[in-house]
Formats: structure tokens, sequence, C-alpha cells
């Protein structure tokens, strides 16, 4: 029996974990979160569930030996340091992360050691990317080039359970989803390359009609551009990837950045409450009226949408902190999860949405749309995680099993990848449904 080592067990774990347990494999769970991931075994014969810090480097080296295939769930930052035991040890290994320029770095390694280091085999990335690459290639065969390509994506509360201001609710960690909002941006419109800056990507928000779903927010996702080359898009002129939020949240994070709750600098918050947080944070004296204070400093008015949000976190509450230290975006995430957490039957919902401009040699543009929608189970498992965790379970039986053979530092970019992983993910219901509109114009492609 081949083992499979899970490393963590946070939100995303449990479709990889029981698709794996159900294939027949051996899985140990290395993990800081023991109960979680015992909840999730649920006493199955073939399961263990261990303690790991894996900061501690020879106790994770001894996991690593002992098993086929890791698959980590771990922070990006550590997965470098896998990769390395993996490499040392000849052991294939999995993650949904994007390829770090670290990672990277270890592909001439992973080839010589004969090793697969699959990465970016979530949902995005991931079912982006491999969804992407299907029409991209179906496009080449039929002789066409694609102009333009328009990619969004986002996790979200299903429509009747959108009932808090920010219109979102963690179905993932939300240290993630604020560092997310940290980073700049870059894309390709018309031929002009667009690069955003960290404070304003808030601010680079366009409306997105999904269909029935609705009107969106978008805003630009990481560096669309280096995949311009990954996909083989010589000819695009329009590049962009997006966030999908629901209306209001971008001016929030907007304006919270402005505050310097995006900082990773720890502070001392010993015995103070929420509300002396900020006035040190921003800067106000102790007997200002606080909300006016802060709306003042933003110049926007005191019962705009973000002073409400904040008011509604507790951001200016006399409660208090429970420890010593903290950075100001650990004490925005902490409120945030707790008021932006699912209750017990609610679903998430999970929503992508790719369009293609291809022109073909004999004068036809065709409008290629690919669309994803899948809402979690009530009281099962959520759409983000089946969406991201079950493309890295499905990847770790491919390549375990020998259906995936190509070796190094990859991507889900290629033919051998793609097709199996998006052929399984349909026969468990996540499937990604393709629809071409074609115009006939006057002047062929020469």
């Amino acid at each position: 029996m081949k083992q499979v080592l899970v490393l963590g067990s946070g939100l995303v774990a449990r479709p990889l974990i029981r698709h794996l347990l159900d294939r027949g494999y051996r899985v140990v769970v290395g993990t800081l979160l023991v109960r979680r991931a015992q909840e999730i075994m649920a006493d199955h014969p073939n399961g263990e569930v261990c303690l790991l810090d894996v900061q501690d480097d020879a106790r994770l080296a001894s996991f690593v030996e002992d098993c086929d295939l890791a698959v980590s769930l771990l922070p990006f930052r550590y997965h470098p340091q896998v990769a390395r035991l993996c490499i040392s040890r000849r052991r294939h290994m999995v993650t949904t992360s994007y390829v770090s320029a670290a990672m990277q770095e270890l592909d001439a390694g992973a080839l010589a050691a004969g090793v697969t280091v699959l990465n970016e085999i979530g949902l995005d990335p991931g079912i982006d990317h491999m969804s992407a690459m299907r029409v991209i290639d179906d496009v080449r065969r039929r002789g066409g080039r694609i102009l333009a390509f328009r990619s969004y994506c986002g996790g979200l509360p299903a429509p009747e359970a959108n009932d808090n201001p920010f219109g979102y609710k963690f179905s993932w960690a939300p240290r993630g989803v604020l560092l997310a909002g940290c980073g700049g941006a870059t894309y390709l419109l018309d031929g002009r390359r667009i690069d955003v800056p960290p404070h304003r990507l808030f601010r680079d928000m366009h409306i997105f009609a999904f269909d029935d779903l609705g009107d969106f927010e978008a805003y630009p996702n990481r560096d669309a551009i280096r995949y311009i080359g990954l996909y083989g898009l010589g000819d695009v002129q329009t590049m962009v990837r997006a966030t999908l939020r629901n209306m209001g949240w971008c001016d929030c994070l907007f304006q919270f950045g402005r505050l310097g709750l995006f900082s990773l600098d720890e502070v001392d918050v010993t015995g103070k409450t929420y509300a002396e947080f900020m006035r040190d944070l921003t800067g106000s004296g102790s007997t200002d009226d606080l909300s006016s204070m802060v709306a003042a400093r933003l110049g926007i008015a005191r019962d705009s949408c973000p002073i409400r949000n904040l008011e509604w976190l507790g951001m200016f509450s006399a409660r208090r902190f429970r420890g010593q230290r903290t950075t100001p975006l650990d004490a925005l995430g902490e409120l945030m999860f707790e008021k932006l957490a699912f209750r017990p039957g609610e679903r998430d919902m999970v929503a992508l949405h790719h369009h293609f401009r291809v022109e073909f040699p004999d004068g036809t543009v065709e409008h290629i749309t690919c669309r994803l929608v899948d809402f979690g189970v009530p009281h099962g498992d959520s759409a983000m995680s089946r969406t991201v965790s079950l493309p890295a379970a499905i990847a770790a039986d491919l390549i375990l099993s020998g259906r995936i053979s190509t070796r190094g530092v990859l991507r889900p970019i290629a033919p051998d990848i793609y097709i199996p992983v998006l052929d399984e993910l349909a026969a468990l219901n996540i499937m990604c449904r393709e629809k071409r509109e074609a115009i006939r114009t006057a002047n062929p492609v020469r």
C-alpha cells in the first residue's frame, strides 16, 4: 500500500484526505491541528494523524522518508523546504500554491532525482489553468489565434448566505485572503502593459456581470502577463486575471490598507482594547470620537461603508486583545474570521469564468466562454475545499499510479496532466462548461 503524507489539515483538507483514503492509499497527516485531522480521518483503518511542527526539519524529514508522495497544504513559504526534502529522498510532491522563485530553482534537482513536484493544482491556480489550456490547445488545433483572454474567479458565500455587510465569508485561511490583497498586479490591456502598485490594487476595479449570478467587483490578480509565455499566447493583446467579490468589498479593503491595517509589523497590544490599538495606528487622541477621526483621516463620510464595517467588526470597541503582540493584519483578520465565518448548514460558492476572443484565417471571430459554478454541501464539504483539494488529490493518484510521468517542477498546463484531472473532476460533478459564438468578418486574417 502506497503512503501519502499530507502536511496540514486546514479548511480545505478534508476532501483530499477522504479521496485518497477511498482510492486505497495509506494517508498520514502531519499537523498541529491534531483534533481537526482526527475528525476528518474518522478512525479510518488506513489513516494516521501525527503531531508535526514543520519547523522541526529532522522530524519532517523522517515523515518524508516514509512516504511515496507528500501533499503540502501548508502556507506557501514552507513549500521549498518540503520540496528539497522530497527531492533529496526521491519522493514526489504536490501543492496547490503558486510556483515561487525558490521553488522554480529546484527544477533541475527534481529532474535529476526523477521526481515530480506538481504545483498550482488547486482552484486558482489550478482549475483555471487546466480549463484555459484545454480551450487554448483546441484553438491551436483549429488554426486560430487568441487575441484576448480574461479570467475571473472568486470564492463567495452562496446568495442565501450573503448576509453580512462585507458580502464575504471565509472558506480558506483569513491570513491568506488578506495577504493576497497586499501585493500589486500586472496585466495586458489592448496591447498596453498595466502595472498596479499594491496600494492601488482595490482601486483598479470594474464591474463584471456573471450571467444569472449578478454583478460582482473584479480586481486584478497578481501577474497575468507571465502566463502569456506559459500558455504560449504570443499574439494576445489582452491578458487579464481577476478576483471576484461582492459589491463594496474593494472600497473597504482599499481604505483599510490606507489605515495601515495590512501591515505585518508586530506591535505590542498587551492589555489594550481594539479602540486603543486603532488610536495608536491612526494617531487619534484619546478624547476624540474615533469613528469620526478615522473617517476624517481617510477623507470619507462618517457613515460610509468602510467606517461602518470597522465598527461592525469591533475595531473601535472596548474589547481587549488576548495576547501581547500581533500585527495589524492579524488583528483585523482575527475579528473578520469571527464575524465572517460560515454558520452550520450554510453554503459557499465558487465562480470561475474565462472569456477568449479568437481569430481564424478565414476571418471568423469566435468568442469562447468557459464557466464553472460550484456550491458547497450543507453540513458537508465547502465548494472551496472541493475545488482546491480534489484536483490535488486526483493529481497525487495519477502520479503514484504512473499516469503522470513528467518530472521536474511543474504546473498543470500540459495535456498529460490537465486532461485526466479535468475528466475525473467532471465525474465528481465539478465541470467547466464551454460555449462558442462565431462571427464572420469581412477581412480574413493574413
